[in-house]
């Protein structure tokens, strides 16, 4: 008993220390998150201002492609009038039509260029001691029937003191029904294939969109396709047009990239 009594004190003041141990490395950890992490009230205003950027890039993208017939970029083969580089989707009796995959790949590039330019105003937040450091951004499009989807993957770093955080993916959907026009517009084309010579009026009057045709010139149709059920941003309706060229026209122009 004697023995077991003088072991007792010892094996106390071992979970004396022990525990003093835990409480400074429980402590230690706690204050390695807190610096480690900027806290989520700095962060979302810089998270809101990159949404918003990413929005804005989405939105501008899709009225490109719109007034440009299919093409964020300028499109290579093209007529130009005194509102837009509009592209040809017929031309000499062929199909000259974007795909539904190549205006998923003119909105990607768009946002890969535009987004980042947008966020170098996040330099006003230089001001309240935060860096940053960009990675790669890579946007994937998708164009359904009733929208568009755009899903950006952009690394942002951001650094204040020694705290750091990073965001990265960015979801939008525009309420556009892309897919929608894309096929409309397409069937329009395969029939002037069929016959240059013949506008099939019935077709156009029992669509869901607002048509309007231009005849620029002999040899010239533009098609204005305007849908009420698809809002780009703060409420404007899209707007589609696209060309369409009988024949050889001096107002033809061809592009290099």
């Amino acid at each position: 008993m004697k023995k077991r009594g003088q072991i007792t004190p010892f094996i106390i003041l071992g979970l004396v220390f022990l525990l003093f141990f835990l409480i400074i490395l429980f402590t230690k950890s706690y204050r390695i998150e807190k610096i480690g992490v900027i806290s989520s009230d700095e962060l979302n205003p810089i998270k809101y201002y990159v949404d918003l950027c990413a929005k804005s890039s989405a939105s501008d993208a899709l009225y490109l492609l719109g007034v440009q017939g299919g093409y964020a970029a300028p499109p290579k083969l093209y007529f130009q009038s005194a509102y837009a580089k509009i592209a040809y989707w017929y031309y000499q009796g062929e199909d000259t039509s974007p795909t539904i995959e190549e205006m998923e790949q003119e909105l990607s590039s768009y946002i890969n260029r535009a987004l980042p330019e947008c966020i170098e105003n996040l330099d006003a937040f230089s001001v309240m001691g935060f860096e940053f450091e960009f990675g790669e951004i890579n946007t994937e499009t998708k164009i359904n029937e009733n929208n568009v989807e755009f899903r950006i993957d952009y690394p942002i770093t951001v650094i204040k003191g020694e705290s750091k955080s990073e965001i990265s993916e960015f979801y939008k959907m525009v309420p556009v029904r892309l897919g929608h026009i894309h096929s409309i517009a397409e069937e329009i084309v395969l029939k002037e294939v069929e016959d240059p010579d013949w506008v099939d009026m019935t077709y156009l009057v029992n669509q869901d969109l607002n048509f309007k045709i231009y005849p620029y010139d002999e040899n010239t149709l533009i098609y204005s396709l305007l849908d009420n059920q698809s809002v780009i941003d703060y409420g404007t309706q899209f707007m589609f047009l696209f060309a369409n060229g009988f024949k050889e026209s001096e107002e033809l122009s061809e592009e290099n990239e």
